[in-house]
């Protein structure tokens, strides 16, 4: 946080676009979570889990959704708190700006262009015919590959592979050891043994994308591997050769998405989640996490399980086999049962 940086709670809540409840002109000089906020901090309230917490936090003013009876605070006030979090965040944590220009250390083909307004890094990369546009970092480690295209005001951290003839779109974010464009996994038996498939097509990037650490993206073998508009991918995330993800759609850590599939718009995707090859996910779908989908999923819906199946259905059967222990208990005491009736009606009247 740069020192001396301040806002009033009327002039935050301008900024942002919320209303305020208490005392406008009080002046905040930070952002910290309820446990470890101090006077003069602002803080926030994202998850009712935590409510209970607020009412002992030090800081002086809550970011949340309602003010809180019984909080003798003053409040920020938002419909959508955590989206206005992004927002605060900045105001408080301003962005460090590297200086634009090559560094020394850098190595730069001579046929790659790089605009002047752009910063390539000690230990960065620029092949032959590649491109940087306006704003752009490459931070230590980056490789950018022949005939390779990063837009405009595009981030990639250290130790990120762009390959050869793959696009970034403008404002896209690389974190860490990222890869786009690595061979997919392609591999023909023949006999006894693979053939490696040639993986001659790109990786396309479009707009506002970011991909988490160590997430790798493959090139097609023909064609174009797509990332839409918006979508985020969250850390060790593996997407396949020829797959098509649509806009703003999210993607979270250890996913996989084999090749050829499409997955369409604004699909939510948990932890762990696994997609077969070949497949069609239609706009608004949401996967559990741990979801295993074997076959397309063209309607909107919560789908859970391996194999997946709507939620309400999947819920149901948790339910079911939770009850199997019991179940089985009672099978084996009713077949005691019936081995007992069974020996007393096989006896004579007698009892001989």
């Amino acid at each position: 946080m740069s020192k001396g940086i301040s806002y009033s709670l009327e002039d935050l809540a301008g900024k942002i676009g919320a209303t305020f409840s208490g005392e406008g002109a009080l002046h905040l000089t930070g952002v910290a979570p309820l446990d470890s906020a101090r006077e003069g901090d602002l803080t926030f309230l994202t998850n009712p889990r935590y409510a209970k917490f607020a009412e002992r936090t030090r800081a002086s003013a809550i970011l949340c959704e309602k003010a809180i009876p019984k909080v003798a605070k003053s409040f920020l006030l938002t419909s959508n708190p955590y989206a206005a979090l992004a927002k605060v965040i900045p105001l408080f944590f301003p962005p460090k700006t590297p200086i634009p220009g090559i560094r020394k250390g850098a190595w730069v083909d001579t046929t790659a262009s790089v605009h002047p307004q752009a910063c390539v890094a000690d230990g960065a990369t620029v092949a032959a015919g590649a491109r940087v546009g306006a704003r752009s970092v490459l931070y230590p480690g980056v490789y950018v590959g022949e005939d390779a295209v990063v837009g405009e005001d595009c981030l990639l951290y250290p130790n990120v592979a762009l390959r050869e003839n793959c696009i970034l779109g403008d404002r896209v974010i690389l974190q860490p050891g990222a890869v786009v464009g690595s061979d997919g996994f392609g591999f023909a038996p023949e006999g006894e043994e693979y053939r490696k498939i040639p993986q001659v097509g790109n990786v396309v990037i479009e707009d506002d994308v970011e991909l988490g650490a160590n997430t790798c993206v493959d090139r097609a073998v023909l064609g174009t591997t797509r990332i839409g508009k918006g979508t985020k991918l969250d850390n060790l995330i593996q997407v396949g050769h020829n797959v098509v993800i649509g806009h703003h759609t999210v993607v979270a850590a250890l996913s996989g998405i084999s090749g050829s599939t499409q997955v369409g718009n604004h699909v939510v995707m948990g932890g762990q989640v696994g997609l077969a090859g070949h497949l069609r996910i239609g706009d608004y779908v949401t996967l559990a996490t741990r979801t295993g989908v074997m076959e397309d999923i063209p309607e909107k819906g919560v789908y859970w399980g391996s194999p997946s199946s709507e939620m309400s259905v999947e819920m149901k059967n948790v339910a079911a086999y939770r009850q199997l222990p019991e179940l089985l208990k009672r099978v084996r005491n009713l077949e005691k049962s019936l081995e007992k009736l069974q020996g007393l009606q096989g006896k004579e009247p007698d009892g001989k």
